[in-house]
């Protein structure tokens, strides 16, 4: 006769085994295997989260999504409560898996992260046919209060939520307390956007991981602190946090942090790039008092973007706006134009910049173009730098864009140079595909002459002697 302890273990059993039918067994079946990542793009999860929307019960699916053997079937049953538009049984989900340091890889797209399932949860309410939108923000609501008022608090959690937490003042209390136990930068962050000076000097012990808070609360007390600090400047956080201010005290330290990035790149291998990203960063408030600043980054580094050239232009004389842009243009290297600032990427639609931000050549036109309308001279002049300094791969492109053969084939001398000195001759024949859209059949086979005098380098490749051998061809050029 068994004991009482083990029916009772018994019948335990039994019930757990009948939380999901044997049909819901068999739909789930597939993902038990390992799986690299979840994705409802996946035609086989797709398949199964249709017939577990068709087939399952919202009890099994709200016990799958709570015990479920793995965390990519209690993801799936998530989607479905989602899609049933179970919002109080997802708030039930969302309490028990809490405290669940489960995560998931999920890709969207080409990009694959990690998600805790609790954020997982709070996400699946976004779904485009879920709920309606006042729905997801009560929704929303009730969890951001769940994870603030659960004990012991998911700290993780609440990072991943921190741009949805309340800025009410009880939220405040227990928020400030979090970041004070935890010492959570991220929940740090959701602190400052209360702007309470009373918590001035809690941020500044936070050190390097203060200046995200600083860009939500730029005091003025805190520009001290970034003098001192200036050669962080070389992260973005510290100069995304600077950009916020606008005065005096802060211009001296946006030049500094010039200076100081300056000396640095002079040891990094990243041309243009950093200064770029630099004076982007600097820029993307539009503080006019950093204006002089950045115009002097084109005439000592040849970096601009339109807008301060803009700015340039209204309070300069067309002569000097002139000199401006041929005291850049005249610097050795290509420059460096911005149309659009990389950290202010919501507003690329609005000004119709978009084509230009991934086309180098198109931005270049542009500028010379601006050139052309103060001054003739400086536009020649400036055509004639770019045509020495372009890539290989970018002549014929410039050339296109340019629209302006006569102005480019004022400088001969400059192309076949790059025929003759280019340091190899592959790059040579891309030269030449410039040269051929200016439809100067002199200027070509001057060029082309030059190529069958580097013959010999072309065997370096079977690659380049092929490409030699096809443009012998295809031009008719006698060797």
């Amino acid at each position: 006769m068994k004991s009482p302890i083990s029916l009772l273990l018994l019948l335990f059993f039994f019930c757990a085994t009948s939380q999901v039918s044997k049909r819901t067994a068999a739909i789930i079946k597939p993902l038990e295997k390992e799986i690299l990542f979840y994705s409802s793009d996946d035609q086989e999860i797709k398949k199964i989260e249709e017939l577990l929307f068709k087939e399952t019960s919202t009890e099994e699916l709200v016990y799958l999504a709570e015990e479920g053997k793995n965390v990519y079937i209690k993801a799936a049953a998530v989607n479905v409560l989602a899609n049933k538009k179970e919002g109080e049984k997802m708030l039930e989900v969302f309490k028990k898996n809490i405290h669940s340091k489960e995560k998931l890889k999920y890709r969207a797209g080409c990009i694959v992260s990690d998600y805790f399932l609790s954020v997982y949860i709070y996400e699946a309410i976004d779904g485009e046919n879920n709920f309606s939108e006042k729905e997801k923000d009560n929704l929303h609501s009730e969890m951001v209060s769940i994870a603030l008022n659960t004990d012991p608090v998911n700290t993780d959690l609440l990072e991943a939520l921190t741009s949805d937490l309340p800025l009410d003042d009880d939220s405040y209390t227990k928020i400030r307390r979090l970041v004070m136990e935890t010492k959570s930068p991220i929940l740090l962050v959701n602190l400052a956007k209360y702007k309470n000076p009373n918590d001035i000097e809690l941020i500044k012990s936070f050190g390097k991981q203060a200046y995200s808070a600083i860009q939500e609360f730029p005091d003025p007390k805190f520009l001290p602190m970034m003098k001192e600090n200036r050669n962080d400047s070389s992260d973005f956080a510290f100069m995304l946090a600077l950009a916020e201010f606008c005065s005096e005290e802060a211009k001296e330290i946006v030049i500094k942090a010039i200076e100081y990035n300056k000396k640095i790149n002079k040891e990094k291998d990243c041309g243009g790039n950093c200064l770029a990203f630099l004076y982007q960063q600097i820029s993307i408030k539009k503080c006019t008092l950093y204006d002089a600043a950045l115009a002097d980054l084109w005439v000592t580094d040849k970096i601009i973007s339109f807008d301060i050239l803009d700015a340039y232009e209204k309070t300069h004389t067309p002569k000097e706006t002139a000199k401006f842009l041929l005291d850049g243009f005249l610097k050795p290297g290509q420059a460096e134009v911005i149309a659009v600032n990389t950290y202010d990427m919501d507003h690329l639609e609005e000004d119709g910049s978009g084509e230009m931000i991934f086309d180098d050549n198109l931005r270049l036109v542009t500028l010379l173009e601006k050139a052309k309308k103060i001054s003739r001279e400086t536009y020649e002049k400036a055509v004639r730098n770019s045509l020495q300094y372009l890539d290989d791969l970018d002549l014929n492109r410039f050339i296109s864009k340019l629209k302006d053969n006569d102005s480019v084939l004022q400088n001969r001398d400059v192309l076949l140079d790059r025929v003759r000195n280019n340091e190899n001759a592959y790059g040579a024949l891309n030269i030449m595909d410039g040269l051929k859209m200016l439809k100067d059949e002199k200027l070509f086979n001057e060029g082309a002459a030059i190529i069958v005098s580097r013959k010999a380098e072309f065997k370096k490749s079977p690659v380049w002697g092929e490409n030699y051998k096809n443009f012998i061809r295809e031009n008719n050029i006698k060797e």
